[in-house]
This record gives C-alpha cells, structure tokens and sequence, in this order.
C-alpha cells in the first residue's frame, strides 16, 4: 500500500482532512438502494401513502380494477404508515386507522366468494360496513393532515398542509354527492380535478420536507413490508377458495321422502291421472297440493324442453315457408343431441262460483349439467298483469331428487313474492312484484326436480291464463363477486349473463265451457 505522506509543508491547514474525505468518498461503494431508504425512509413511506390514497378514492369499473386497485392502495396506505408509526402520535392513529380499513377490506373482498354478499349489503351489517368506510377515511384524513403539521413544525418549516385539509373537504363533499345519488357530469369533473391539485399539492409538500432534509427513523417490526404483503395475500387467496368451496351454495333441508299421507288421497290422484295430470309429476306433490286438488274438473298440460349447451351447427334442406317468408334452400340450424331441463306447465280446474285454477310449473333435469351453485326461479303469474285473473295465495312447492333408489325432498331456501326494481333498455325503471324460489341441487343424484303452485281465481271474463316459469341455471364456479341466480333476476340480467343462462317457458291456454284452445 502507497503511504501518503499528510504533512507537506506546502500544504494548507485543513487541507489534508479535506483530500482525506474526498478520497474517502471517492473509493466507498455505494450502498445499495434498501440500506439507502431504511437510513432515511420519508420519501418511499410518504410516497407509499400518497399513492395508496390516491388508488382508494376512485373507482374503475372494469377487469376487476374496482377491487384490484383499492386493495392495492389500502395496502400501500399501511405500509406506509406502518414505518411512520413512531413519528408522532397522529402518525400512530394513522396506522391505526389503516390497519382497521385493511381488515375490512379483507372481509368485504371475502365476502363476495360466498352466497351471502348481496344479502350482507343489504343488511344492517352491510350498512355499517359503508358508514365505517367512511368514518375510517375521513379519520385517516384528518389525522395526516395533523401528522403532517407536527412534522412541519419540528422540521422548522411554516405549521401549514392545505393539501391535507382541502382533502379532507373534499371527501366529505364526495359524501354528499353519494348521499344524493348524483350522477351529473360537470360536478364530476370538477371533482376528479380537484383531486389531481389535492394530491399534486401533498406531494409538493413531501418532496420540500425531503429537500429540507427531514428524516424518520423506520419504526422495527418483525416482518419485512414484502413478508408482510405475501401474508396478506395469503390470507386472502387461503380465504377467497374457502368460500367458493364452503359457501357457494344454500344450505338445504333434505329428508327422505314420506308417502303416508298421501295414502288417503289416492281417489284424488286417480281422478287428477284420469283428466290427463302426467303421474310421474304426481307423484312429486306433497300430500297439501294433492289435497287442494280435490274435485277437479279439468287438467291442461303443456312440457317442452330446453337445452343448456351449446350445440352443433349443421347445414339443412328447408322447403320454401311462405309463413316466415323463406325460400327453399340450404340454412344453417343449430341442432342439440341433448336436452336438459324438461319444463311441465299444468293447470287444473277446481270447483267453485267462479273459475279457478291451480297452477303448476314443474322443472326435471334429465341430465346432470353440474349445479355449480345456486338456481332460481321467477314466476310472472296469470295475475302478473292484473287484469283477469287474481291472485289466490296458496302458493306451495318442493324440490326433489333420487340417489340410489331413494327420493330426497326439501323445501326450497326461500319461496315467496318480492318487489323489485329492474332496468330495461326498451322500458327504462321498472319496479314489479313477482314470485321468486331460490335453491341449489346435489351433484350426488340424480332425476334433480321440483315445481312451484299457485292459485288463479277468475276476476273478469274472457281472458286467458297467460303463466310464465324462468328458469336460471349457474353453469361455471368463476365468478366474482359470487352473484346467486335470483339475485341476477332481481338485476334484471339478460338470459344470458356470464356465469348464469336463464330460459322461458310459459303456460298459456284460452279456457271456455265447451274447450281449451292452448297457445
């Protein structure tokens, strides 16, 4: 090694020290960027907390992004807040805050894997949830407003951070549009502007106190912020699979089926059998429905079927069809080798002073499509449009299946009418009442079946019963958050919509004395 001789007369006092340090900083290596930010973490922390407040505040309704980046910005808004914790007490209640909004994102993201969700919304709990959103904000808010005034005033910068306050003006603003339900425009864009200056202001604001040359020691912590991140969302992965596995469908009562009752009523059946009741059906009434029939004086069936794949396309001869205004020639026909469902719509006839009806729509899965999760079925009834025919109560039904020579029985999760309001394209806001059954089908039988019955009592001559069954099918696991099938008939989906495929059937006859004209 070269020895440097530090003492040379002709060498200023001071000078030697100085060549030394420069000597020094000139052959040091330099620290890696980890070591760099762990010696003074402001910047990245700041930074991590400012891009988490700036990912929660707004919303993207497509890829997911409406969950992807809240959870991304919730998470930074803990990690940076976790290393500034030590700061000041309101930097404290800040991670406080965070680790309260993390928690409760957590469940709300685990929440839409289970059956429950449009349910839990809905609910009381579902409100607090909203209102606590809100009150972890505007706490968290508040408390970086103070947070950052304390370390202004210990960095000896002027005790200001408009940024923060205006922010916390502006949420309580968002607030108020949200509680109106405003959809305008023009204020929307005001908004969105003045969020993009609050948050260009706060990050002003950080780069002066890092220019300043504040700095914080990180607080210790056990986990490192990348052990920390993969926990989560471990957690949440763990989590999430849980409740696609365990929750996904109702919970049903299933019982063997008993036939005692139904021994006294056999003279009732005989008579349905007679009129034309198809007596596979018959045999899956409870002894309440079989009874109700009692003296019945016609019956009126009608059974299509309906495919739910996707078929085969296949080219065909067709003869010329004035009717539909085609010439004969070669079309393309979608041909299905299998149909599923099997839909029986049956109306009988009962005795009394005006004309009344006993409706049944019956469904029968022939073959298993694999129930994937929930099933609905919405019922527009002869009454639906409330001229003709009203409404007779009685409504009833069971759902069925076979395993190994042994039937099965269970009331559906929930039956009953229910008012809603739906969106159409062609007839705008609609709010209507009808009658919805909500349930979900082993995979581990067979013959999966069940129908719903109601009670049309004449009100006026001369009008037809007109009973329409939709049927919605859960075909595929994927999707999120879980939407049930009678939720997305509450929605007003369309037949076809994403994990769900819902056909029509409808039982429509004109009856008169002489005849039933079926349509």
């Amino acid at each position: 090694m070269r020895n440097t001789d530090w003492s040379k007369e002709n060498k200023m006092p001071g000078e030697n020290e100085a060549e030394f340090d420069r000597l020094l900083t000139e052959n040091a290596p330099t620290p890696p960027e980890d070591t760099i930010a762990g010696i003074t973490p402001w910047k990245t922390a700041m930074n991590r907390t400012l891009a988490g407040i700036a990912l929660n505040c707004f919303t993207l309704n497509f890829l997911y992004l409406n969950y992807i980046l809240p959870a991304i910005g919730t998470l930074l808004c803990l990690l940076g807040f976790r290393a500034m914790r030590r700061e000041n007490r309101w930097f404290r209640s800040c991670y406080t805050v965070s680790l309260l909004q993390t928690a409760s994102l957590l469940f709300r993201l685990l929440i839409n894997t289970t059956v429950y969700q449009q349910a839990f919304y809905a609910s009381s709990g579902g409100t607090a949830l909203s209102l606590g959103t809100f009150l972890f904000n505007f706490v968290l808010f508040f408390c970086l407003w103070r947070g950052l005034i304390a370390v202004k005033e210990k960095a000896g910068l002027p005790p200001r951070a408009k940024g923060a306050g205006f922010l916390i003006l502006w949420y309580l603003f968002v607030f108020l549009l949200a509680l109106v339900s405003y959809s305008g425009l023009i204020i929307g864009l005001l908004m969105i502007t003045a969020y993009i200056f609050i948050l260009r202001s706060l990050f002003r604001l950080s780069k002066e106190l890092d220019e300043a040359g504040y700095g914080i020691q990180s607080a210790p912590s056990r986990l490192s912020d990348w052990s920390l991140s993969l926990l989560l969302s471990l957690f949440l992965l763990a989590g999430g699979i849980c409740g696609y596995l365990f929750f996904d469908t109702y919970p049903m009562d299933w019982t063997l089926a008993g036939t005692g009752e139904r021994d006294e009523l056999l003279e009732i059946g005989e008579n349905l059998i007679r009129l034309g009741f198809p007596e596979e059906i018959l045999d899956d009434l409870t002894a309440e429905d079989l009874a109700a029939c009692e003296g019945a004086l016609r019956v009126v069936t009608d059974v299509h079927e309906y495919p739910f794949n996707e078929g085969q396309n296949v080219l065909e001869y067709r003869e010329a069809d004035p009717d539909l205004r085609t010439s004969a020639g070669y079309y393309w026909t979608t041909v299905y080798d299998v149909q599923e469902l099997t839909i029986t719509g049956i109306a009988v006839e009962l005795p009394g002073e005006r004309e009344q009806w006993k409706i049944f729509h019956h469904f029968l899965w022939t073959v298993n499509p694999g129930f994937c999760g929930t099933e609905s079925i919405q019922l527009w009834p002869a009454y639906h449009l409330g001229e003709g025919w009203a409404d007779g109560g009685q409504l009833s039904g069971q759902l069925l299946y076979d395993k190994d020579g042994v039937t099965f029985t269970s009331p559906y999760h929930y039956l009953g009418s229910r008012t809603y309001t739906s969106q159409s394209i062609f007839w705008g806001q609609q709010t209507s009442t009808d009658i919805f059954a909500s349930f979900s089908l082993p995979n581990d039988g067979e013959r999966q079946r069940g129908y719903i019955s109601y009670l049309a009592e004449e009100a006026a001559d001369g009008y037809i019963i007109d009973s329409w069954c939709n049927y919605t099918h859960q075909q595929t696991w994927f999707q999120y958050p879980a939407w049930t099938a009678m939720d997305r008939q509450l929605a007003g989906a369309p037949n076809r919509d994403g994990a769900f495929f819902t056909v029509q059937d409808a039982l429509q006859f004109y009856p008169t004395e002489e005849e039933i004209n079926l349509y």
